[in-house]
């Protein structure tokens, strides 16, 4: 009996010894287990708590300067696109397009009547053109006349020389009785006709020049008065400023109008797109500047997580990877969005340049903090609860969509 209790022992003993080797075996096993589940997960799933909620906003501010008359918006209230935001004092601006369609009116008015001015500077051009052509003409038949003058003087200066030429030669016969005293008197009487016509005949070819300077000064003052009305409807012409069938005085009368209206309209500030309205501190009669901002409209269309991975962390964040995204508010709510992109830029803390050189301050670091880069996530089932600047909770699920389908079909053949 003794030697049978003994060999119980031992055995006891051995199946002790193997049982806590095998416990313990199957506890390193599942530690390793879990430690390499812990390291894929952290490596291939990253996830941070360093994120915030982000949404695109625009600074309202209008185009026109004014006192608020009306403003129906109020601080965080939900708008549409088109909404009134609030609206300018526009009386200003009426009176401005008053103006500016009187000044269209006048200037059509002006332009219409450059336009008769122009015609009656080509009816001008008309009449100089024929009064030209006529004392043209009239030159023509005084220099004629002239010549003709000329032809008589000739002709009269030869019948005086012949007259005279005759009388000379008579009155010496009548001392030796070869002659009359009849002839010699009629001789002497048609001499004396003639000179009276060599006289009339030059008088006629005075006139005949006179006639002529007289007919080339009025056709010089006809081709003037030529010139002067061409000069005339060119001034009309380019006063009334036509371009082909744009009228330039017309159009900057109608672009200062257009311009009026234009800017009669941004009186209305309006929602460019549906968004929560946001750090509104005005109230009605408040003078607004243009290109100053009035408040502050966030677009709640779409809504991001900007969420600050390490360095070690963005080799499997990738463009369109799947996320979850839990909001501390929410409680732990879940919602679902794809990786926009991760940042690739970041303001480094050393190693700034100055002067163009690397500043690298002498220092030994014995432990180095992996520096984070921000990562946009774009939240595909926002709700209604979505505030900017709200803490969250980013978790990479997976690989992009097409690679996710690259690897499951396998290595290409």
């Amino acid at each position: 009996m003794s030697e049978a209790k003994a060999v119980l022992k031992t055995l006891e003993k051995l199946d002790r010894g193997a049982i806590g080797k095998g416990l313990g075996l199957t506890i390193l096993a599942g530690a390793l287990i879990v430690c390499s589940i812990a390291t894929w997960v952290y490596v291939k799933r990253p996830e941070t708590d360093d994120a915030t909620v982000r949404a695109n906003f625009v600074g309202v501010a209008p185009h026109a300067s004014g006192h608020i008359v009306e403003l129906p918006v109020k601080d965080n209230q939900s708008v549409r696109e088109g909404d009134l935001l609030f609206r300018i004092d526009p009386r200003p601006y009426e009176h401005a397009v008053a103006l500016a369609k009187a000044r269209l009116a006048l200037t059509r008015k002006e332009v219409a009547a450059l336009e008769k001015a122009v015609k009656v500077a080509e009816a001008a051009i008309v009449r100089a053109d024929a009064q030209v052509t006529a004392s043209a003409a009239e030159i023509k038949r005084a220099e004629a006349q002239s010549v003709a003058a000329e032809a008589s003087v000739q002709r009269a200066e030869g019948q005086y020389s012949e007259a005279n030429n005759h009388f000379h030669r008579l009155e010496p016969l009548l001392a030796k009785e070869l002659t009359t005293p009849d002839l010699v008197e009629a001789a002497q009487t048609r001499g004396l006709v003639a000179e009276t016509g060599v006289r009339e005949a030059q008088k006629a070819l005075s006139a005949a020049r006179a006639a002529v300077d007289a007919a080339r000064a009025q056709h010089s003052a006809a081709e003037a008065a030529l010139e002067q009305a061409k000069l005339e409807r060119l001034r009309a012409e380019d006063a009334i400023g036509q371009e082909g069938d744009f009228n330039a005085r017309i159009g900057q009368a109608e672009a200062q109008l257009a311009e009026a209206e234009l800017d009669l309209s941004y009186c209305q500030v309006r929602a460019p797109f549906s968004g929560k309205v946001v750090d509104l501190n005005i109230s009605l009669g408040e003078f607004a500047h243009s290109g100053v901002q009035v408040f502050t409209l966030v677009d709640t269309r779409t809504w991001y997580v900007v969420a600050n991975f390490r360095e070690t962390q963005l080799h499997h964040i990738e463009e369109g990877s799947p996320a979850e995204v839990f909001l501390q508010f929410e409680g732990g709510k879940r919602f679902h969005g794809r990786v926009v992109g991760p940042g690739w830029a970041v303001v480094p803390e050393y190693g700034t340049s100055t002067i163009g050189l690397p500043n690298v301050p002498r220092n030994l670091d014995w432990v180095r903090l992996a520096q984070r880069f921000p990562v946009r996530v774009l939240i595909e089932n926002p709700d209604d609860t979505f505030r900017v600047g709200a803490s969250a909770v980013v978790r990479i699920s997976g690989p992009p969509p097409a690679k996710m389908t690259a690897s499951l079909a396998g290595p290409p053949l």
